[in-house]
């Protein structure tokens, strides 16, 4: 299977044309609209067939680093087809390949690379492929979809385990007494594009970890709850214990709460 490495230049000389109409009035609507979303070729499928035109990454944070998607496909023809030209209606994208030839019956895969710097809010990108036998009408419109998480959203969760925020590290209970089960609860927020389930192997019998939801989705915000059984408590309790976090990414020391007994 071949893997598509060419950078595109991305769609800059429609922007600069958008800035020719609106200063001068040389391009038409219609002109416009045929750049950004250029009529495909009719059969184009039968020339490259991709397993899926359409992919949804989810959703991602505006810090995070870029993201590939794949969209692998077939030449279904029975000549080799070059891929002449890759364009995309969005600075946001950049396309790689690396040899263009593809051969009858060959795979290969074009990668799209988004970057989601400064880029917050709702993703639908486009990507066009241009082949030899589509020199003027691309065969295939590659749409990427997606959500961007603004860096501010969450700056209301300071602290940091992997894909997961938090309001703190730190939780302190008042004097526990019998029969009481006294809760702490932590806000946090899932910032990753996967979900999150969250829960701790290593807490004392009279300590418990939980999270509402049970399982945050990406983008998705709740609580960590850390609840104390009074019943259980021995007199001898140390003051004070650490709770390390399992469902999410990192070192020990980083994934660590911190529990004190007043």
């Amino acid at each position: 299977m071949k893997r598509i490495i060419l950078y595109t230049l991305l769609f800059l000389f429609a922007g600069s044309v958008v800035s020719m109409a609106q200063n001068k009035r040389l391009v038409s609507r219609e002109a416009l609209d045929s750049l950004m979303s250029p009529k495909l070729i009719s059969g184009g499928n039968e020339i490259l067939r991709f397993e899926t035109l359409m992919q949804d990454f989810g959703v991602i944070y505006e810090d995070g680093a870029p993201l590939t998607v794949d969209y692998p496909f077939v030449n279904t023809t029975a000549k080799p087809v070059r891929i002449t030209r890759i364009t995309t209606n969005c600075g946001c994208t950049t396309t790689e390949i690396e040899d263009s030839l593809i051969s009858p019956g060959e795979k290969g895969v074009i990668s799209i690379c988004f970057n989601p710097r400064r880029r917050s809010g709702t993703v639908d990108t486009n990507t066009f492929i241009y082949t030899s036998l589509s020199e003027k009408e691309p065969v295939a419109k590659l749409t990427l979809l997606g959500n961007v998480i603004d860096n501010d959203e969450w700056n209301h969760l300071p602290c940091r385990m992997g894909a997961l925020k938090l309001k703190r590290k730190e939780v302190i209970f008042e004097p526990v007494k019998a029969g009481t089960m006294p809760q702490q609860r932590i806000p946090c927020a899932n910032v990753g594009t996967k979900p999150l389930r969250l829960s701790s192997r290593m807490l004392p019998a009279f300590a418990t970890l939980s999270t509402e939801p049970c399982e945050m989705a990406p983008g998705e915000e709740g609580d960590i709850v850390i609840t104390i059984k009074g019943d259980m408590l021995p007199s001898n309790a140390p003051r004070s214990f650490n709770v390390v976090v399992d469902g999410v990414e990192g070192r020990i020391s980083d994934r660590t709460l911190k529990v004190k007994l007043e």
